[in-house]
This record gives C-alpha cells, structure tokens and sequence, in this order.
C-alpha cells in the first residue's frame, strides 16, 4: 500500500509567498471553513476564481470575500476576470454578492440555473442563486456544458463535466473500474457541479467542484475521460475517492476541508492507498480524524478550529510549464518542490 510521506525537506519561502513569478500559474487555494474559494492568476496575468465560499451576516466583515480580496492582492490582481461557481450551494456561491462589493467580476460562468428545490437552511439554494444572477445581470455571462472551454489567456480550461452529465471525449480504457459499487445519489445540486481540467503546457490541475462519486466514476469509467493530472483537488471538501481515479495518477491531492467537514477518517485512508500520490495536502486539519487520520502538520494550513487559532492560512501552489510546481503552506512559511514527471 502506498503511503502519503513526510517531504524530505522544506525550504523557507520569502515574503510568505507573495512573489510570484511571471512564468507560473499560480493557485491559492484559500480557507473559507469547509466551503470553497480557488484563486488562479495566470501568468498572462488573469484571474478566475472557482467558488466564492460563504455568505457573512457581517456585510463589513465578509469573511470569505475578505479572505478572496487578501489572496488576490498577493496575487497583485485587482479583478476577476473569470468567475466559476460549481453550483449554487451556500458554501459555494454565498459569497457572490460580498465578492463582487469588493472586486469587480467580469464574466460569470456557470451551467445554467439551480436545480435543487429544497435543501438546510444553511444552503438557501433558491435564495443564493437568485443573488447570483443579479450580480451576473452586471456583467457578462456565459452558460458552459460539458466539451466546452473556458477563456482564459495562457491556459486551457476544459469542462469535462456540467448539469450532471460527463464530457463526450473519448478517453483510454480504465483497468481500475471493475467491482466499483454505486453509492445513494448525491443532492440535485451537488450531482450538476460543473468539473474542469486545467492545463498549463504539461502540467495539469482538476476542480469538480462537489461532484458526488456515482458521477466522478461515470467520468472516468470505463473510460477515464480526463487524462492523467498532476494535482487533484479533492471533490466534496475530501471526500472518500473511489479506484477509479488511480487512473489519473495525481501527485498530489489538496482539500478544501473545514475542522469538521470533509478529509475525515475513510477518505485519509482510501487517499494512502492512491498509487503514486506523494501527498495529501489540507486546509484544516480533521478533528475526527485525530493525528493518525491526518497527514503531518507540515501539509496542513490550519490546526485548530474556527474561533480558537489559526484559521485563515491558505495554501498556494506554483506550476511551471514543463510540469514541475511548488506547494506553499501560509502557516508555516514553507514549500515543497515536486519535480517534472519523467
């Protein structure tokens, strides 16, 4: 069984990863508490954000706006010029209309209207989407399905899956789908999360947003419709992969999970067992999940839960073209090196 292992070394990063170099697709992947918020600045200088996090009864504070705002001044960006919500749940799009007080968003992406009737009142689907579509009405907007591309200078962006259904491309056939059991359905919303692959010459990054795991198996079985990729951003805030994705052979995985949600127990150990993953990298570390359900502190943004320590830290990952790229914990000032695949 593989194992995720310590890095043999880390190096002290100046300025807390701040500077960027011009050659790099930058990535911050930033704390929003068990929502998501993935920041990417292109090396041509553009931004797209995927998920905005939380909305905050506090319009003043804004927690996961504010946050966004802080990672995008590191990135020296004063827009967003692509903006993606994978779907309109709470933890996903709640922070639209902060976000947009704070930055101006020029194109709104997404794969059509909410198709949830009814979910917790945390979540508010019909309510977040409806603020959603008042702020698009203020720019532009563009409705993607599954094959589309998304415009972005210096990368190609690919969704491979929207409205719950599957990228057409043709794929290898995947030795890894045999036995693989169907689980209950996801909710409506999370089934219609929009997945994308990004490509920056030969290295490779995938957000799928909350995408269930009946729906990650149909994109990559029995032919994996993806390709190989590089770093894997988890779905569902760490949810427990099924074998389909050791076909993609990531290098590395990173959740956006809160204290208590998501990268639990089952997931930690069904990532170990991930062929070739070097290592799992955190937004906080799982409560339930104690010291032997996490990875080393050394891959996690944030030790302690909400209110009591830490919390805000963010992590960042630089891609070079030729496929090499770093990995940047905010908590700790440090960064792994992973060279190019061979």
């Amino acid at each position: 069984m593989k194992r995720i292992v310590i890095a043999l070394a880390f190096v002290v990063l100046v300025a807390a990863g701040a500077i960027r170099a011009a050659d790099t697709l930058d990535i911050y992947f930033i704390d929003t508490e068990g929502g998501q918020a993935t920041l990417l600045m292109t090396p041509a200088g553009q931004t797209m954000l995927i998920d905005s996090g939380f909305a905050d009864a506090d319009s003043a504070v804004a927690r996961d706006a504010s946050r966004i705002a802080a990672a995008a001044r590191l990135a020296n960006a004063s827009r967003i010029d692509v903006f993606m919500p994978t779907h309109f749940h709470g933890d996903h799009v709640g922070g639209a209309e902060q976000l947009a007080a704070r930055l101006p968003i020029a194109l709104f992406v997404d794969d059509g209207p909410a198709v949830q009737e009814s979910a917790p009142l945390k979540q508010r689907v019909g309510e977040y989407s409806e603020i959603y579509a008042a702020e698009f009405a203020k720019g532009k907007h563009l409705v993607v399905k599954a094959g589309d591309s998304i415009p972005l200078k210096g990368l190609d962006v690919t969704v491979v899956a929207a409205n719950g259904k599957p990228t057409t491309a043709k794929g290898s056939a995947n030795p890894n789908c045999e036995g693989i059991a169907t689980r209950p359905a996801g909710n409506p919303e999370d089934t219609e999360s929009i997945g994308i692959v990004v490509q920056f010459g030969r290295f490779r990054f995938s957000n799928f947003g909350d995408m269930p795991w009946n729906q990650e198996v149909e994109l990559l079985c029995p032919e994996n419709k993806v390709g190989t990729i590089d770093v894997y951003q988890t779905p569902g805030h760490g949810r427990e992969p099924s074998k389909a994705i050791y076909a993609i052979a990531p290098r590395v995985a990173v959740a956006d999970n809160g204290a208590r949600k998501g990268a639990g127990p089952a997931a930690f150990k069904a990532f170990r067992s991930v062929p070739g993953l070097e290592d799992l990298w955190l937004l906080h570390f799982n409560v339930p999940g104690g010291a032997e359900g996490n990875p080393p502190a050394a891959f996690i943004a944030n030790l302690d839960e909400p209110g009591s320590g830490d919390q805000g830290s963010y992590l960042k990952l630089s891609a070079m073209q030729d496929g090499s790229f770093t990995m940047f914990n905010s908590r700790t000032n440090t960064t792994k090196k992973y060279a190019a695949r061979r």
